[in-house]
């Protein structure tokens, strides 16, 4: 036996055989053709079953659906390695991730090359693995997980290494953890291995799994070999399948399971007739940051230390999130310049916007609090705000971002060498709560009061003299309960009143601030000891702080409930908060995993029931304090300090700040992060049921089926006796018959939340519907259409039913281009050629119209739509009120797929309707010329009598006329306050600047900012109608200056909002120069007229006089180029130059129109 023990070292031990190339398998068949895994409407259980149903199946690429997947998935099936049956979850060389989401593109794991191409590592999701195993827990799998790696550097031969794990129930990637193991190498033997983080196998060379990040491999992950595996080839070279990452050797390997899986298995069971209910959405906010390009920026105390991130506190104010802590400005991209303002500054709650407030505060800011009426209560070290002195407490009204002058509040300590810092606020039932580093506090109506680190405040900040718990050390954290029966504290602190209470108690809000000692804190460590946050609600208090710990406790007994560790690349938890929805969210300076059921920091034990990736922040659930695995993806954080602050937005989001520089948007799309990130709830409707599922053709093979369509939903899942056989993106699928034929639709929406199926469409064995489909429907969504696509005009009786259309062309619905599921596809020209409007018909029959209660109508308004019924209008949708013509834009501009989910129904009722032929007709408008998609559709069903909705109330009577007001007088911009940016968002052609217009400009002899032209501030300029100037009796704004003052250059400059710009987007200027002029657009110089080459500066002459009647009647037509114009604002700038010192006039006007 040990020379088999040496063999295994050298690498001469058996091997699994060459690589085998991805295989297609559809020629062998299985013995399950309802299962045999060749297509999505046929997906196995398992590769297992697979193998089992068929033992010649070939390694290679099959459908799967277990009753824990919602729809099958295509997947690699090794079906020749020990066995076969084995499902491919990971492969790659060296980057391996212990991320929840997975790693890479995950598509790529349908396939197995085996090529050098192939290195990047690919990780399928947690929730992708765990769905394979259909409820089979980890540790259930007698095979365990398998893992083949390359065996030589050309990844000719490979190593099989089995690997079972006790303790694991739901699938996580185990690198790094500390899950117990046993190991199987080849077809040797089971051996105990025991733990993961500390490497395991039989031997220290090729007999040996390293999972661990070490300075051993440079940190660098893979299913690596020993420290003693040496290899004399080639292990540095991008074609290697060895890699050495310092002096351990990651080979390119494939990660297996083997769950044991049929499609008849008790999991699979059938759907009722009334079909499956919606998913209930997961109560935790997204995994992904929401978009943000403004942050905070620089260090206000020069401390980089614990206690000191530059993001410390939230509060949301409105429609603001004020955030908190040590920066001393915020800026706007990695990039951008750093805009002053220290400790505190205002962000848009849902777009994270800066909402323009500065703030000066000379230290940091530590929590923040509303007060009722909307102020802003700020508490930390500072000691001056905005100039004033403030000593750890200052009140903002947000309404103007100025200090609020009846808050006189001040704070003292004895203490931690005088300096105070205030460091938790709660407020509840009209009563202020405080927590931090103070001995008294005066102000607001009261004496210098006694409070040893925390206090309580009426709500109008007086200190209560009858309430001091007396805490010996500093509180870092506090909270109340909902019925404010307690007030808990976690800190340094070691007692109150004198009575031992180690670092998280609670005290009576009783007057007498009474220490509650009949329960006593338990550490995680010895040493270290000190708590840091806590939350309190629904009869749970979870507390958290050193050594990686959370505990929760019920709060009538204060026994403890729950516990969390988290280890190995651990730390202490720092914040906490609670959703809602019932989810308590922690945060730490820890980035591997957190264990359930741990009480012990460093010897974890055996108690502990499941480990969970934590990257600075995780979630629990609040009733049981269980993990639920939830954790943000790929969170970055400069320092690893992770999250110092946690807040839920009033619209579920959590927003958790530190010192985070870059954060992911999505799997493969990250952004900068200056600080903080927004993490947005989920989406918590499920989209509707899909209504008038038919079959509209079917054989003995297969049946389509239609539907129509629901509003929000991404896709559709058909599903069949009891699982899901199809999914399509359209409202219609041929699907196989087989089992019972027993049919369902549901909708899908765009984050894979599922609504509620359909009820049992049931076909026979012909594809035949087994009961008559539904008569009602006399207009469907594919139905075929007359349709008129063309500048030519329509005649005005176009939309009666006696109008001939036998010219117009015809195809079925949905007719149009730019969007998904046309059935008819129009290929449009250059934008200018394209008619603004397209006309369409559809006949449809009523037998009888006294035997309904009318019809109701749904069409597609892409971008705008008017509706008609037998010629009389019946609705129109993002159209303007009046006459409209083929000329007519829409209102709005909307993508098909939100004017699909946008459909308004409107009810017609039988006395519009005639018997026999009826006409529904449909005019759809462009936005702009090059929109990207017009689309038509619709949909007519009869409304049954005695279904009709309820008339409309009558409207209110008219009021009696009041006396003519007189005219209004001119509007005129507020004077002291900077011109807004001026909104043409809606326009779609025409003038949007012409004489009389307001601008902003500079008439000092003073150069103005450098960028003025582009981003510069515009505060501090004039404003004025033009035109603008000096030497014209007819100027709007004449500049009223002696000579002597006059300046050689003025300058001239209005914002301008286009909105969402087209490929085709112009805009013209006209300008009057006078004497000179230079123009641009962003920054972007786009045209200089009677100025000489090169620098141009405030002192540049016009190279020669122009008189103003000639200024005035010879402007400057300028096209500007498309390229230097930009979606949203902008900036439009002149400076006009005179010839001379004495020039007799200078003078600036300007027209200019748009076309979309």
């Amino acid at each position: 036996m040990s020379f088999m023990r040496r063999c295994l070292a050298l690498g001469l031990a058996s091997v699994t055989g060459l690589g085998v190339l991805a295989f297609s398998p559809a020629a062998n068949a299985a013995a399950d053709p309802l299962h045999d895994g060749l297509s999505e409407a046929t997906a196995a259980a398992s590769c297992w079953e697979i193998k089992q149903n068929d033992p010649s199946s070939k390694d290679g690429t099959y459908w799967l659906q277990t009753p824990t997947m919602d729809a099958p998935g295509q997947f690699f099936c090794d079906q020749t390695t020990e066995g076969g049956g084995w499902v491919m979850i990971g492969r790659g060389r060296e980057g391996w991730e212990t991320w929840s989401q997975g790693k890479g593109d995950q598509e790529k794991l349908k396939t197995r090359p085996r090529t050098a191409g192939d290195f990047d590592v690919v990780q399928a999701s947690h929730e992708t693995v765990n769905g394979l195993l259909g409820g089979t827990a980890v540790s259930d799998l007698d095979d365990g997980i398998m893992v083949q790696r390359a065996w030589n550097h050309k990844g000719s031969a490979y190593q099989t290494v089995r690997m079972r794990f006790p303790k694991m129930r739901d699938f996580i990637w185990p690198f790094k953890s500390a899950h117990p193991v046993d190991v199987k190498f080849n077809r040797e033997w089971w051996v105990n291995g025991g733990i993961v983080w500390s490497g395991f196998g039989t031997n220290a060379g090729w007999g040996y799994v390293n999972l661990t990040a070490s300075a051993q491999n440079k940190y660098t992950m893979g299913w690596g070999y020993g420290p003693l595996a040496t290899s004399w080839y080639d292990t540095s070279s991008s074609t290697s399948y060895f890699h050495r990452n310092g002096s351990i050797i990651n080979p390119y390997a494939e990660a297996y399971i083997r769950p044991q899986l049929r499609s008849n298995d008790s999991g699979f069971k059938a759907i009722g007739d009334g079909g499956v209910a919606a998913e209930q959405q997961k109560a935790s906010a997204s995994e992904f940051a929401s978009p943000m390009s403004w942050g905070v920026t620089g260090n206000l105390n020069g401390s980089i230390q614990e206690g000191n991130i530059q993001v410390q506190a939230f509060e949301q104010i409105g429609s603001t999130m004020y955030v908190g802590g040590n920066f001393t400005g915020v800026k706007k991209g990695k990039n951008g310049q750093e805009i002053a303002s220290s400790g505190l500054a205002g962000f848009d709650a849902t777009t994270g916007e800066w909402n323009g407030q500065t703030f000066s505060f000379n230290n940091q800011v530590k929590d923040l609090a509303e007060l009722p009426g909307g102020k802003l209560l700020v508490a930390g070290d500072f000691t001056k705000v905005n100039g004033e002195t403030h000593v750890g407490t200052v009140l903002i009204d947000p309404a103007t971002g100025q200090i609020d002058p009846s808050w006189t509040l001040q704070a003292r300590t004895g203490t931690n060498g005088g300096r105070v810092s205030v460091k938790s606020i709660k407020i509840i039932n009209d009563r202020i709560y405080l927590g931090g580093i103070f001995t008294h506090f005066q102000g607001n109506g009261a004496s210098w009061t006694y409070a040893r680190n925390g206090a309580r405040l009426d709500i109008n900040g007086k200190p209560d003299r009858t309430w001091n718990p007396e805490f010996n050390g500093s509180v870092i954290d506090i909270d109340v309960d909902e019925n404010e029966d307690y007030y808990y504290a976690a800190g340094y602190f070691t007692r109150a009143h004198n009575q031992v209470v180690e670092n998280a108690g609670r005290v009576s809000t009783a007057a007498g601030a009474a220490l509650d000692s009949s329960w006593t804190f338990q550490h995680s460590f010895l040493i270290g000891k000190y708590q840091q946050t806590v939350t309190a609600r629904n009869g749970r208090v979870y507390f958290g702080g050193s050594q990686h710990s959370l505990f929760g406790y019920n709060s009538d007994s204060m026994t403890r409930t729950s516990g969390s560790i988290t280890m190995q690349n651990g730390g202490d938890v720092q914040a906490s908060t609670r959703s809602a929805t019932g989810v308590v969210y922690a945060s730490c300076h820890c980035s591997d995993f957190a264990f359930q059921d741990a009480y012990h920091y460093l010897s974890l034990g055996t108690s502990w029931t499941r480990a969970d990736e934590i990257q600075w922040v995780g979630g629990w659930d609040e009733a049981t304090g269980r993990q639920i695995g939830w954790t943000p993806y790929r969170l970055g954080s400069l320092r690893s300090t992770g999250a110092w602050a946690l807040e839920m937005g009033d619209d579920g989001a959590l927003w958790a700040g530190g010192d985070f520089n870059y954060s992911y948007t999505s799997l493969t799309s990250g952004q900068w992060s200056g600080g903080f990130v927004r993490m947005p709830a989920r989406n918590a409707t499920a989209p509707a049921v899909p209504a008038n599922l038919r079959a509209s053709g079917g054989n003995s093979q297969q049946v389509t089926l239609k539907w129509s369509s629901v509003p929000g939903a991404a896709s559709y899942e058909i599903l069949r006796d009891d699982r899901t056989v199809a999914t399509t993106t359209d409202t219609s699928a041929s699907v196989p018959l087989g089992g019972n034929n027993r049919f369902f639709v549901r909708a899908v929406a765009s984050d894979g939340l599922r609504g509620a199926s359909t009820h049992a469409y049931v076909v026979n064995s012909n594809g035949k519907p087994a009961q008559p489909d539904d008569s009602s429907l006399l207009v469907d969504e594919d139905d075929t259409w007359a349709y008129h696509w063309s500048t030519d005009p329509v005649a005005d009786n176009w939309a009666q039913t006696s109008y001939d259309d036998s010219s117009w062309s015809r195809g079925a619905s949905p007719i149009g281009y730019g969007g998904p599921g046309l059935n008819t596809t129009l290929t449009p020209g250059a934008a200018k050629t394209r008619p603004v409007t397209t006309y369409a018909r559809v006949n449809f029959t009523v037998a009888d119209p006294s035997a309904i209660g009318g019809v109701n109508v749904a069409v597609t308004a892409d971008d705008g739509a008017v509706v008609y019924v037998n010629g009389t209008e019946v609705v129109r949708q993002r159209m303007a009120d009046g006459t409209v013509d083929a000329s007519t834009f829409a209102s709005a501009s909307v993508s098909t797929p939100a004017a699909r989910a946008d459909r308004q129904l409107v009810f017609v009722p039988a006395s519009s309707l005639v018997a026999g032929t009826n006409t529904l007709a449909v005019e759809t408008h462009l936005n702009y010329r090059s929109s990207s998609s017009m689309t038509i559709d619709g949909m007519v069903k009869v409304v049954a009598k005695g279904d009709e909705p309820a008339p409309a109330p009558a409207p209110d009577p008219e009021p009696e006329p009041q006396p003519e007001p007189q005219p209004n007088p001119p509007l005129t911009p507020d004077p002291d306050k900077p011109l807004e940016v001026l909104d043409v968002s809606a326009l779609n052609f025409g003038p949007f600047l012409y004489s009389g217009m307001y601008w902003n400009y500079w008439n000092s002899k003073e150069a103005p900012d450098a960028k003025w032209n582009s981003t510069a501030d515009l505060s501090k300029w004039k404003h004025g109608a033009s035109p603008l100037g000096w030497g014209d009796r007819d100027a709007g704004t004449p500049f009223d200056l002696p000579a002597k003052d006059r300046a050689i250059t003025n300058y001239f400059v209005r914002d301008v909002n286009f909105g969402t710009l087209s490929a085709d987007f112009e805009v013209v200027l006209n300008v009057r120069v006078d004497d000179g002029a230079v123009i641009y657009v962003n920054g972007t110089e786009i045209q200089r007229v009677n100025m000489p080459e090169g620098t141009i500066d405030a002192n540049t002459r016009a190279s020669s006089n122009v008189g103003l009647a000639k200024a005035k009647d010879n402007l400057v037509r300028i096209t500007v180029p498309r390229k230097v114009l930009k979606d949203g604002v902008n900036r439009i700038a002149v400076e006009e130059h005179a010839n001379y010192s004495g020039a007799a006039s200078v003078t600036f006007d300007m027209k200019a129109t748009l076309l979309r």
